[in-house]
C-alpha cells in the first residue's frame, strides 16, 4: 500500500481475509462495494472462533498501527525518545570541559619540557533517576458494537473508532500531563536545591516593581503594556545568555551553553493571551525569538518534588495555572529539550472474549520510563 493511500471498507476487509485462517476464509466471503452487509451478517453468525479471529486482526494489528501512530491530542510527544525496553534506570553522564593550561615551548633555558605521557583525566559527573509512568486502558466490544457497524458506511474503520480512539485519547492526554509534571518537577527540584548552582529562577514582577519603582501585583501586572514588554524583553535577554558557556544555568553547576536553535520556551496558554491581546506585532512576535521552538500548555502538572518509583494518572495533579488565586506560577520556562528522558518501556495489546455475555474486552498497558538531567540549562520566569 502506498504511503498515505487510505483502504476502502471492503478493501480492509478482504486485507484482514487474505491473512486469516481457511476456516475464516470458507465463513466469509470476499467483500465488494455491493455486499458489506452480507458480510456482515457472515462475521454475525459465524462461531465465535471465526469473531474472534476478527477482533485479533483489528486490536493486535490495525489497533496497534494506529496506538502507535495516532497523534492528535499530545503537543509534546516530541519530546519522547526512542524505546527503551529494558533497564528501569536512567544513566546520565557529562563531562566538563578541558582545563588550560600554560604552554611551554621547551625552547626556553633552563625550562624542562613537560612530559607528553602525564595522564589528565577529564572531569565527569553522572546522575541516575527515573520514575515509571504505568497504566492500563481497558474498551469493550459488544455484540451490538459489531451489528451496528457493519450498518454503517465504513464498518471497519466504526470498530477501529470505538476500539482506538478512546484508548488513544486517554493515552495522549496522560502522556502530555505527565510531561508538563516532568518539566514542573524539574522547576520545584531546582529551587529547592540547597547549593544553590542555579540561578535561572527570575521573579518578574519583584525585578520590575524594583526598576520601575512600581506597585503591580499579579492581579493587574497582565494587563499593564509596560509589564508585558519587560516581560518579553527578559524573554529575549535570557535567551540571548543562555547562548554563551556559564555555570550557574543549571541544577549540577557544570559549564555548559544552549544554541538558540535548542532552545524551547514553555509558557502558560493565558499568559500568551494577554501578550498578543495587550502588544502589537511588532513588541512580541514568537518567530524573533529565534527559538527552536514555542509551545502553550493549559496548566502545570505535578507529581511532586523528589517523586520516584511507579506512578499512575491518578498521581498527576494540577499546580497551577493563572487563574488560580493568590498563586504565582511560573509563567514560562527556557529549557533545553534534551533535558527530558522520556521512553516507553513496554506496549502491550490484548483481548479475551466473554462467551457469557457477547463481548470483548481490550487492554491496552503502556509503562513508560520519564527523567530529567540536572546537566542542561533552563531560566523559569515566575509572576511574583
Amino acid at each position: 500500500m502506498a504511503k498515505g493511500q487510505i483502504l476502502s471498507a471492503h478493501e480492509k476487509l478482504n486485507a484482514i481475509r487474505a491473512t486469516a485462517t481457511n476456516a475464516y476464509q470458507t465463513e466469509i466471503p470476499m467483500a465488494t462495494m455491493d455486499n458489506i452487509l452480507d458480510v456482515g451478517k457472515a462475521v454475525l453468525d459465524a462461531p465465535a472462533t471465526i469473531k474472534n479471529e476478527l477482533y485479533d486482526v483489528l486490536v493486535n494489528q490495525i489497533g496497534k498501527v494506529l496506538v502507535k501512530t495516532m497523534d492528535f491530542v499530545n503537543p509534546l510527544s516530541d519530546l519522547k525518545k526512542e524505546p527503551m525496553p529494558f533497564g528501569s534506570t536512567i544513566e546520565d553522564v557529562f563531562v566538563e570541559m578541558a582545563n588550560a593550561q600554560r604552554y611551554v615551548s621547551g625552547t626556553r633555558d633552563g625550562e624542562s619540557a613537560p612530559d607528553q605521557h602525564e595522564i589528565t583525566k577529564a572531569t565527569l559527573h553522572s546522575a541516575f533517576y527515573n520514575t515509571q509512568l504505568e497504566r492500563q486502558y481497558t474498551v469493550t466490544i459488544t455484540e451490538h458494537d459489531l451489528r451496528r457497524a457493519f450498518t454503517s458506511n465504513d464498518p471497519v474503520s466504526a470498530i477501529i473508532s470505538a476500539k482506538v480512539n478512546s484508548i488513544q485519547t486517554a493515552e495522549n492526554f496522560d502522556d502530555y500531563r505527565m510531561t508538563v509534571a516532568l518539566l514542573a518537577r524539574q522547576i520545584e527540584e531546582s529551587s529547592t536545591d540547597v547549593d544553590k548552582n542555579w540561578l535561572g529562577e527570575i521573579h518578574l514582577l519583584t525585578d520590575y516593581n524594583a526598576l520601575k519603582t512600581a506597585t503591580l501585583t499579579s492581579e493587574t501586572a497582565l494587563n499593564d503594556k509596560d509589564f508585558l514588554l519587560y516581560m518579553t524583553e527578559q524573554f529575549q535577554t535570557w535567551s540571548d545568555r543562555l547562548v554563551y558557556p556559564r555555570s550557574d544555568m543549571n541544577v549540577a553547576g557544570v559549564i555548559n551553553s544552549l544554541p538558540k536553535e535548542r532552545q524551547h520556551l514553555i509558557m502558560l496558554g493565558d499568559i500568551k493571551a494577554k501578550l498578543g491581546t495587550n502588544l502589537l506585532a511588532f513588541a512580541y512576535n514568537e518567530e524573533r525569538l529565534e527559538l527552536g521552538s514555542v509551545r502553550h500548555i493549559d496548566a502545570w502538572y505535578s507529581i511532586g518534588v523528589n517523586s520516584g518509583g511507579t506512578s499512575s494518572p491518578d498521581d498527576i495533579l494540577v499546580k497551577a495555572d493563572y487563574s488560580l488565586t493568590g498563586d504565582s506560577p511560573c509563567i514560562g520556562l527556557l529549557y533545553d529539550p534534551n533535558m527530558l528522558e522520556i521512553h516507553n518501556k513496554f506496549m502491550i495489546t490484548e483481548n479475551s472474549r466473554n462467551a457469557r455475555g457477547h463481548y470483548t474486552n481490550i487492554w491496552h498497558t503502556v509503562g513508560d520510563i520519564y527523567a530529567c538531567s540536572p546537566y542542561h540549562q533552563m531560566v523559569s520566569f515566575f509572576l511574583d
